[in-house]
């Protein structure tokens, strides 16, 4: 392992090390905050006295990070593969695809297995996102007098169904990508059996560029329906009601 790789991976790790720590100080700071209130309404915890003190245990990786990184620009370390472009692994497989006259049977297999994970992660994560619209919907969730416990009641049956969602479309593209690479070691290895017989490819037509339009449309319709949802649970009146009282009571207006 080189100079540079080390010197890079140390950065990437103190990087994340210091996200962690951050993460924990402020959720330290949060919880700390609201026992203190629940004891004293009117205690003052949000001091900058307790957040150094609560940020004080990732002072000195940010320093260290911050070496590293300076050491890193001095010695102009720099990911050698950070310029290259990115290979389009689906893309190549089309472009090979065109050259091939007679799919054989072991391209066939992976396009429908292709097929199987795309439908199957898509649907996977429509399935997990019901209980959250069901849950969303029912106003009884989204009471008005402790902000707290409706979020962490949020949290609790959301987002592991979130989370899961998005879990299962990781697991199919990711499948999928490894499909897609043994479809084109099967497509070179078709390619050469046909050059061998003299078996020419006929012209066809390019592949048509990617449409995003589809996961444009499907994201704006749940966004219409997570509005639709809030409105019909009381969110919006929660909403309203929350930006008057920052209005009149906190900024000063009226």
């Amino acid at each position: 392992m080189t100079r540079n790789r080390i010197l890079l991976i140390a950065q990437a790790l103190l990087c994340v090390v210091l996200v962690v720590m951050l993460a924990v100080s402020a959720v330290g700071i949060y919880r700390s905050g609201i026992a203190e209130k629940q004891e004293n309404p009117l205690a003052w915890v949000y001091t900058r006295e307790k957040a150094a003190a609560a940020l004080k245990p990732a002072v000195p990786v940010f320093l260290l990070a911050v070496c590293v990184t300076a050491a890193c620009a001095v010695l102009n370390v720099r990911d050698e593969n950070a310029d290259k472009p990115v290979q389009d692994v689906e893309l190549n497989r089309d472009l090979m695809r065109a050259r091939v006259a007679q799919p054989d049977e072991a391209m066939l297999k992976e396009q429908a297995a292709q097929k199987k994970l795309m439908y199957g992660g898509w649907g996977a994560f429509t399935l997990c996102m019901l209980p959250v619209l069901l849950y969303m919907a029912d106003g009884t969730h989204f009471p008005n007098d402790d902000l707290e416990q409706v979020m962490g009641q949020f949290a609790i049956h959301v987002f592991p169904w979130i989370i899961l969602g998005l879990a299962c479309l990781i697991v199919s593209a990711i499948l999928q990508g490894r499909s897609i690479r043994r479809e084109y070691d099967a497509i070179m290895a078709r390619i050469k059996e046909e050059k061998a017989a003299g078996i020419k490819a006929e012209p066809k037509a390019a592949a048509p560029a990617r449409n995003l339009n589809g996961l444009r449309i499907a994201i704006l319709v749940l966004a219409v329906v997570f509005i639709v949802a809030g409105i019909f649970n009381g969110s919006m009146t929660a909403v309203v009601n929350k930006a008057i009282r920052i209005c009149t009571e906190c900024v000063g207006l009226g």
